[in-house]
């Protein structure tokens, strides 16, 4: 059945949409130049050893992430500009204002328990992509320079600090804002 315009929330796959037009644009942006490097300057055994190294980031525990967090106050990230980057990103305010002009009443953070730890699992799972990511940046910048190829090792630089280091940062931030401070012992 396909929803009408007045229906109360959108369908799956125009959500899914809506949110992979900013991940395929990034990740076009980002992906395009290291992939580029990577092919013609790359000698394919260390692509696929460090290709290799940096998917060990996916066996990092969850509860490991606190020791890179970069701040346990929101107001650090936004010193830093990281909510501008919520604006551009998958389920942004770009894209939640967007679907909103046709569904003013959807709200990708509902309210609940279980909705709010779906989104705080989503945050680990995107923060966990992006430090296996921003490892191979690394690994590709490191592997520019020591090449002498130092224009595409800024570049690959440039764009892991976008690409990888703010959406890292950017899902530290949304798990802040998503969990209740603790209340220290004696207060209400």
């Amino acid at each position: 059945m396909i929803p009408s315009p007045n229906s109360a929330s959108p369908s799956k796959a125009r959500l899914a949409f809506y949110n992979a037009v900013p991940s395929v644009l990034w990740s076009g942006l980002a992906l395009g130049p290291l992939a580029g490097f990577c092919y013609l300057h790359m000698a394919r055994p260390w692509l696929w050893g460090l290709l290799a190294l940096s998917l060990l980031a996916y066996a990092v525990p969850r509860a490991w992430f606190g020791w890179w967090q970069l701040s346990k106050k929101p107001a650090s990230y936004q010193h830093l500009g990281v909510p501008l980057i919520n604006r551009v990103a998958q389920h942004g305010s770009l894209v939640n204002k967007l679907v909103r002009r046709r569904y003013p009443h959807y709200r990708h953070v509902r309210s609940g328990r279980r909705a709010v730890a779906a989104l705080i699992g989503h945050s680990y799972h995107m923060e966990r992509f992006h430090v296996a990511a921003l490892l191979f940046f690394l690994f590709a910048s490191g592997y520019a320079g020591a090449q002498g190829d130092w224009g595409w090792a800024a570049l690959l630089t440039l764009l892991n600090v976008g690409y990888n280091l703010y959406p890292i940062w950017l899902q530290q931030y949304l798990r802040l804002r998503l969990t209740p401070p603790k209340n220290p012992a004696g207060t209400a």
